[in-house]
């Protein structure tokens, strides 16, 4: 699908991952830039979106302001519909993913506060009868900063920020975060639309939005793609044990190889997971993911370190992280 765009649509799915205009008519701006009418960008940006192409625009929260946790569970595999669906029905759950691995279902956690997020470990736990293993993040040395559609091209990168607070609950700064982080209505005037759900005027949301952008609360506000409506049907988490004085190393050289969407480390969790250095590779079939995971073991020297490459099989869940009040019974 990609291939058969012409270059100013390929430029509106691939570069506008970043610096969506803040002003009144974004995408009267985008056409003007592209060569495009405003009407025909709003067509194929809806267009795209029906399809599952992208998943919304809008901003990418930074993990760093929230209390955030990759989780791993052992499930039975006659339970793991069943379980998975319970899961992803969780509010706080954004991604949900089977894989390859005795340890067979991994997903995201992302809660306002550490409070939040122990009591729906432990909601999970009670629930299931089953270990939620989790693996908080230290470190970030690439996440959430796009997916490059030109093969062997980074986007570009910039520090993560971090956020020590969020918005207060029930200010007008926090319903606007909430609402912010659904995506924007693909509409001439969609921030517009914005402020009438929040009971702010346009000038204010614009002014937020970019607020939230420099304080770094927000990574990146434009097109969040979905990789496997785009013929990325393969992704696998790559995951090596590599000692602790060398990890910020080896982490900051993954980060910057071409086809690495995420690099981070996260805290091991032993007996049951020892893993700390951890890195997503995408792409279009299981062997060239395999091939890109050999070039990085053999560039960098890591075939020394145990290691393992889960591949995804299934994704029951993916959207962006929001955020709401934790109900449990």
């Amino acid at each position: 699908m990609v291939s058969n765009l012409s270059p100013s649509a390929f430029q509106l799915l691939n570069a506008w991952q970043h610096g969506f205009p803040l002003e009144p008519r974004p995408f009267r701006k985008l056409g003007l830039l592209l060569g495009l009418s405003e009407q025909t960008v709003l067509d194929y940006l809806q267009g795209w979106q029906a399809e599952g192409i992208i998943s919304r625009i809008g901003p990418v929260l930074n993990p760093a302001c929230m209390s955030s946790t990759l989780v791993g569970m052992q499930v039975p595999t006659s339970d793991l519909a069943a379980v998975a669906g319970w899961i992803s029905a969780l509010p706080a759950v954004n991604h949900n993913y089977e894989r390859e691995h005795a340890i067979n279902l991994w997903f995201v956690l992302t809660c306002a506060t550490a409070q939040e997020r122990q009591v729906t470990l432990e909601h999970i736990a009670r629930h299931t009868g089953l270990l939620p293993l989790s693996l908080p993040m230290l470190r970030a040395y690439h996440i959430d900063l796009g997916f490059s559609l030109v093969k062997h091209a980074k986007l570009v990168t910039t520090p993560l920020a971090s956020s020590d607070t969020l918005p207060v609950t029930g200010s007008p700064e926090r319903k606007l975060l909430e609402c912010a982080l659904q995506g924007l209505e693909i509409h001439a005037e969609p921030f517009k639309r914005l402020a009438e759900q929040t009971h702010l005027d346009e000038k204010q949301v614009l002014q937020y939005i970019q607020k939230f952008l420099e304080q770094g609360l927000f990574r990146r506000f434009g097109v969040v793609l979905r990789h496997r409506a785009l013929g990325y049907q393969a992704n696998a988490m790559c995951v090596w044990t590599i000692p602790q004085e060398r990890i910020d190393t080896l982490g900051e050289q993954i980060a910057q190889q071409a086809g690495i969407t995420l690099c981070y480390q996260r805290q091991p969790l032993p007996p049951h997971w020892q893993h700390n250095l951890f890195c997503m590779i995408h792409g279009k079939d299981r062997q060239n993911v395999l091939a890109d995971h050999a070039a990085l073991n053999t560039l960098l020297g890591m075939d020394q370190f145990p290691h393992e490459v889960l591949f995804s099989t299934r994704c029951f869940k993916q959207r962006g992280a929001l955020l709401g009040p934790v109900h449990h019974d």
